[in-house]
């Protein structure tokens, strides 16, 4: 089991009713200045976005778990963020 890093940045959670709106999340503006000044940096942000959720979630995470959500990364931020987002309302769910 790999325990993913808790990062200080709480996740908006949505729901998200466009991509314009997931794209104004304060997480996503930061991967995309980020990955303007340095390679490599943008993806850092998105691993940081969805191991917040899935850290606050308490969702336990395997080797091949962290193997996706590394691939997930590659992805653009706006779309990470629904990601994170449907991790965050699906726990919140959970625990009502």
């Amino acid at each position: 089991m790999t325990r993913l890093p808790v990062p200080g940045e709480p996740v908006l959670s949505g729901p998200f009713q466009s991509e314009h709106q997931a794209g104004a999340v304060p997480a996503v503006r930061e991967a995309y200045a980020a990955g303007h000044q340095r390679r490599g940096e943008m993806t850092r942000h998105n691993h940081r976005m969805l191991c917040s959720a899935l850290t606050r979630a308490g969702v336990d995470v395997g080797e091949f778990d962290h193997a996706i959500v590394v691939w997930l990364t590659q992805w653009e931020p706006q779309t990470v963020a629904v990601i994170a987002g449907l991790i965050t309302r699906a726990s919140k769910a959970g625990q009502r």
